[in-house]
């Protein structure tokens, strides 16, 4: 898993995600890129995180 944070937008945040997402991607591997908002969206995620769920 990686995790980019930034405290200012505009500073290339998605854009290296993306990137990183991609590169192996392009070789055959399996990614699952997802964004912030969709972190609460993620069932196991938010269990091993603690997180509340969204509906």
């Amino acid at each position: 898993m990686i995790s980019v944070i930034g405290s200012s937008p505009g500073i290339g945040k998605s854009t290296l995600c993306r990137a990183l997402a991609d590169w192996p991607a392009g070789l055959g591997a399996s990614v699952d890129h997802f964004e912030e908002a969709d972190v609460l969206a993620r069932h196991r995620l938010t269990e091993l995180l603690r997180l509340p769920t969204r509906p």
